[in-house]
């Protein structure tokens, strides 16, 4: 089975992101903690921020960082990322480690799957990183596919030979 879903290094890239916002979480804490919270006034100046908060800025940023830590890890390492299986038969939705849903190709539109463009959410003209297509299940869930995603291609070509994209835009 072909798939579409986030490459080796856009997940190595991620946790280099995660890791860095877990460093600084950890620093916030530490300087806290300690009572070292210094900040460089021009920086501070440049965000509109007076000197001699810097106690409230780390105040806020802690939780911000700490919230995005908590919220990545449980969602990355933890659910595990989501990608799209498929064959010129059938088609499989990897939504997480615990949950795959598995069609036919024919049986999407009876089993009440629709195909939607991401440029419905930002109609003006999407972002490239909004650019792609969205399946959207009966119970209400949403599954993206993003343009940025390697065999995006070969897959939005597959679902318009099937008749899923017909009368839409957003290739």
């Amino acid at each position: 089975m072909k798939r579409v879903g986030p490459s080796v290094w856009m997940l190595a890239v991620s946790v280099l992101v995660w890791l860095f916002a877990l460093l600084c979480t950890i620093y916030g804490v530490w300087a806290l903690v300690t009572g070292q919270v210094s900040s460089d006034p021009a920086v501070l100046e440049s965000i509109g921020v007076a000197p001699g908060r810097e106690r409230l800025i780390y105040y806020l940023g802690v939780p911000f960082f700490g919230a995005f830590v908590v919220y990545f890890a449980f969602h990355i390492f933890f659910m595990g990322t989501g990608c799209i299986l498929y064959d010129e038969e059938m088609v499989v939705f990897v939504l997480n480690r615990r949950e795959r849903r598995s069609y036919r190709w024919g049986d999407l539109r009876p089993g009440g799957v629709t195909v939607h463009s991401l440029r419905e959410i930002e109609p003006g003209g999407a972002v490239f990183l909004l650019d792609g297509w969205y399946f959207t299940f009966p119970d209400g869930r949403r599954f993206p596919v993003r343009a940025i995603l390697p065999g995006y291609g070969e897959f939005v070509n597959l679902l318009a030979k099937k008749g899923l994209l017909t009368g839409q835009r957003g290739m």
